[in-house]
């Protein structure tokens, strides 16, 4: 995982790994954000910080991670109906 040690990563098992970019993939595409930039660092930092604070299951993750991006948009970006 880009941007984050080895250590970090290597703390985590290859099945956390994969749930973790799964979310990222997901939440990345449903809210049209580039690979690259501020909105997408963010995304990941709090995706490593909602992680690391409790486990979650993916789809517990997946839905805060929904719910931070919609705080971060602005409303009139907001794609509401997509998110089923």
């Amino acid at each position: 995982m880009r941007g984050y040690s080895d250590n970090i990563v290597a703390a985590l098992s290859e099945a956390e790994v994969n749930a973790l970019r799964r979310v990222y993939e997901t939440v990345r595409t449903e809210f049209g954000i580039p690979r690259k930039g501020r909105r997408v660092q963010r995304l990941a930092n709090f995706l490593m910080a909602e992680f690391r604070r409790y486990p979650l299951d993916e789809d517990a993750l997946l839905a805060a991670a929904r719910t931070f991006c919609l705080r971060q948009e602005p409303a009139s970006e907001v794609r509401i109906g997509e998110l089923s």
